[in-house]
C-alpha cells in the first residue's frame, strides 16, 4: 500500500474503526521507506485515542506529529497549530491525516479543502463491521455519504479494519471483507486493503485477494493493561 501512497493520505472511521492506529502504523511504515513524514491529529471526537498521544513515541522515530500544543492537545476543539500548512504545502513531505470519528470531525477536514486536489491524495474510509452502524453495508454506505459530505470530498478508497480488539479471529475479519467488497461493488469505491494485528497477517494472506496491512497496537486504552 504505502509504495504507491500519494503526497496526502486521509483515514476517517467512526468511532472504534481504529483509524487512528492505521494513520499511526501508515505513517510508521512511510517514514521506514525513506519518506519524510507528517502526522497530523485533527481528531477532535475522541479523547482517548488520538495520535497525538504517542507523540513523544513518534518524535524519537523521526515522524513529526502535528496538534495542539499545550492545554490544548486534551481539548476536544479544532485548535490546529500552523505547522500543519508546512505538511499541505511542503511536496518534501508526505502527509498522513487522522480525521475525527464521525461526520462532525470530517468538518474539520473540509477546511482545508484547497489543499486536496483530486488524483493528489487518498480518502481511506476505515470500516470495522464489528461496531455499530457500519455493521451491515447499507450502514457502510450510509456512514460514507455523512462522512463525503462533512468533508466535501470524495472517499478514494475503503479499508476493511474488521476487528474484536485482541479478541479477534480470522472469521471476523473475513466476515467484515465479505461486507467491505459488496459496499465496494455498490459505490465503485474500491476496498484498497485490509489491516490486522500482525499474527493473523500469515493466515489471510493466502484468503484475501487485497493486501493485508500488519498492525502495531499503539493505542492502548488507560484501563486496559496489555
Amino acid at each position: 500500500m504505502t509504495e504507491f501512497a500519494p503526497r496526502i493520505n486521509i483515514f476517517c472511521g467512526n468511532l472504534g474503526s481504529g483509524k487512528t492506529e492505521i494513520a499511526i502504523n501508515y505513517a510508521v511504515s512511510l517514514y521506514e521507506k525513506g519518506k519524510q513524514v507528517g502526522l497530523v491529529d485533527i481528531d477532535v471526537v475522541n479523547p482517548y485515542f488520538r495520535s497525538r498521544i504517542v507523540r513523544d513515541n513518534m518524535k524519537q522515530r523521526g515522524i513529526d506529529v502535528i496538534c495542539p500544543a499545550g492545554e490544548l492537545a486534551a481539548a476536544d476543539v479544532p485548535a490546529l497549530p500552523p505547522s500543519i500548512f508546512k505538511v499541505l504545502q511542503n511536496p518534501e513531505i508526505t502527509g498522513v491525516f487522522d480525521v475525527g470519528g464521525d461526520d462532525i470531525g470530517a468538518v474539520v477536514l473540509g477546511r482545508f479543502k484547497p489543499y486536496f486536489q483530486e488524483g493528489l491524495y487518498n480518502l481511506y474510509f476505515v470500516v470495522n463491521t464489528s461496531r455499530p452502524f457500519t455493521g451491515d453495508v447499507n450502514g457502510i454506505i450510509n456512514y460514507l455519504k455523512s462522512i463525503e459530505e462533512a468533508s466535501r470530498l470524495k472517499v478514494t478508497a475503503f479499508v476493511n479494519n474488521s476487528n474484536l480488539g485482541f479478541q479477534t479471529d480470522i472469521d471476523t475479519v473475513l466476515e467484515g471483507q465479505e461486507k467491505l467488497k459488496e459496499a465496494a461493488a455498490k459505490t465503485g469505491i474500491p476496498l484498497a486493503f485490509t489491516a490486522s494485528l500482525k499474527h493473523l497477517v500469515p493466515s489471510l494472506e493466502s484468503k484475501l485477494d487485497v493486501p493485508v496491512f500488519p498492525l502495531e497496537i499503539y493505542m492502548v486504552p488507560p484501563w486496559q493493561v496489555v
